[in-house]
């Protein structure tokens, strides 16, 4: 029985089994003879673009391979520079002929007679053709590189606490002890020793920058943020609809989550909200969802089959599989995620687990993006399964919504899946705060010359603005390095506001949940098997809601939300 679970690598189509995708001669000439091809009729050309996204599924499993063991062992140099090499020798080849290959098929007459679908996968290639610069290929290669010091000086990260070695990730825990003593001597621990790498942190994005704003120039564009916009393939909004998207948390959701943290401040009887009383629980128990990482999966495959049996039977497959790698340890890479595996038709999930509610919503968040690989294996075109970042987080920000009712897998007590499931709302909610102020904090880097100084202080500025009922008083030179802590601004540029977006989705996906599960769960899979056959607008109307981020439409959420939390308070 376990056999029939494991995860297979699927039968090439046009390529042997032996193809090795590593090899650099092996996929150079794979490359050359695509580009080589006598396309003499709109069923060549169908051929044409399967062969190369074959091609482009093995070459990804092998990156992703050298990826998970490069984050998995951080402390290991082998695994970082055998994932480097791969990205130099091979990666930048097949960056080069994507261009050539996305021209060859763009200037076929027979892509004309494909109709359909084919036209926004023209526009894909169109917009793809146009901002592609030869030049910048060597920058992509060392963007790479400069940017995996940022993991490493987090992975490297430790603080003794309480006569105990704890990693970054791990003082979370703290955090949500009863003793406040405690939480405050945590959360400045933490952030001091964020504080002192931030010199060496500033370095490393100084470079960055240099690099991304070179790119941006080679393109022939003003800024980087432009360029990047444009790069993620966001045709669907505008530099200015994401900036009213700004201002519609600010002037909605803010308001909201001061009124939260005032009921907060009430019960924990606090004259002041400091920002380490945010995560303590209020009734002073912390939430325990599972003692050991077994438990933590075989919960997680039970809540996922409540939603609908294949998603709790795509989990148990990973498991048998071993595709998951959750626990916390040292010389881990920070954070958690999804990396599909095209050729076995599957993922792996990679995360920190310590033992926190939190644990259990990342999983569940992560265990989208993996049905969501699952449920595009069937599209043979490489650029349909290239889903951009709007339409992946959906997915998974909405099954964390989707699996919430089904809590009571890890907690029994009535209490505690109350505070669960306020937990995951309320945490939906507080979260678009934040996600405003790393993509305002992009912004602002990127159409400015502001020096380190400049930036830190916007950032702190910033983050006064967005306040939540938090006292930051006597602690403004921790606000200045806050951002260091997210991993995006140094990995992956711009890709965050994408996650303000998707939340908002998810919402409207859980209140149509709410009203009708079964119908719901129907679109959540006819939207997850399109890919990105359609622009965002169109797949968000296929999951059933709207692509809205006015400030009415944000209200109309935010209602919703709140009656919800009513209800649980």
């Amino acid at each position: 029985m376990t056999d029939d679970l494991i995860i297979k690598k699927r039968p090439r189509k046009y390529f042997s089994e032996s193809f090795d995708g590593s090899n650099k001669d092996e996929v150079l000439h794979a490359l050359k003879d695509l580009l080589n091809e006598n396309i003499e009729t709109s069923e060549k050309l169908m051929n044409f673009l399967e062969k190369w996204g074959e091609l482009a599924d093995i070459i990804e499993e092998v990156y992703a391979f050298k990826y998970i063991n490069m984050t998995r062992f951080m402390d290991k140099k082998e695994y970082v520079e055998d994932f480097q090499k791969f990205y130099s020798d091979v990666i930048s080849v097949a960056m080069q002929y994507d261009y050539l290959l996305k021209k060859k098929y763009y200037e076929s007459p027979f892509k004309d007679n494909l109709g359909g679908e084919f036209n926004h996968l023209n526009r894909i290639v169109e917009n793809a053709i146009k901002i592609f610069r030869e030049e910048n290929i060597p920058l992509f290669i060392k963007e790479e590189e400069i940017s995996h010091k940022y993991g490493e000086a987090i992975a490297k990260l430790t603080i003794n606490f309480n006569g105990e070695e704890k990693t970054f990730s791990q003082m979370n825990v703290f955090l949500k002890d009863p003793n406040r003593s405690v939480r405050e001597q945590a959360w400045l621990h933490k952030y001091n020793a964020l504080k002192e790498i931030s010199p060496y942190l500033s370095e490393v994005y100084d470079e960055l920058k240099h690099i991304r704003n070179k790119e941006a120039e080679n393109a022939n564009f003003k800024n980087y943020r432009d360029y990047k916009h444009l790069a993620l393939g966001r045709f669907s909004y505008s530099v200015e609809d994401v900036l009213r998207f700004h201002t519609a948390v600010k002037n909605v959701v803010v308001p909201f989550l001061k009124e939260r943290n005032e009921i907060r401040k009430q019960k924990l009887k606090l004259d002041t909200l400091r920002p380490w009383d945010t995560q303590v629980e209020i009734d002073n128990k912390v939430l325990k969802p599972f003692n050991t990482i077994e438990e933590f999966i075989d919960k997680s495959i039970k809540v996922l089959s409540h939603v609908d049996e294949e998603f709790g039977e795509n989990l148990l497959r990973m498991k048998v599989s071993n595709f998951l790698d959750l626990e916390n340890r040292k010389g881990k890479a920070p954070g958690g995620y999804n990396m599909p595996l095209p050729e076995h038709g599957s993922s792996f999930i990679f995360m920190n687990a310590v033992g926190l509610n939190s644990d259990v919503r990342t999983l569940l968040h992560e265990s989208g993006h993996s049905l969501h690989a699952k449920y595009t294996t069937p599209i043979l075109i490489r650029q349909f399964k290239e889903y951009p970042m709007e339409v992946a987080e959906l997915a998974s920000m909405s099954m964390e919504l989707f699996t919430v009712d089904y809590l009571s897998e890890f907690y029994d007590n009535e209490a505690d899946l109350k505070k669960a499931k306020r937990e995951e709302i309320e945490g939906a909610l507080s979260f678009l705060p934040w996600c405003i102020a790393v993509d305002s904090f992009q912004h602002f880097v990127y159409t400015t010359n502001a020096s380190e100084k400049e930036r830190e202080e916007y950032f702190a500025n910033l983050m006064e603005e967005l306040n939540t009922g938090v006292n930051w008083d006597g602690l403004y030179d921790y606000l200045k390095v806050l951002w260091m802590q997210q991993l995006h601004i140094f990995e992956v540029p711009f890709y965050y506001i994408e996650y303000g977006f998707a939340q908002l989705g998810a919402l409207a996906m859980y209140k149509n949940f709410k009203e009708n599960p079964k119908k719901t769960v129907e679109d959540y899979k006819r939207f997850l098997s399109m890919g990105y056959k359609k622009p965002v607008n169109e797949l968000y109307k296929e999951a059933g809601i709207e692509f809205n981020f006015s400030e009415d439409y944000v209200k109309s959420i935010l209602e919703f939300a709140a009656t919800e939390l009513k209800n649980l308070d």
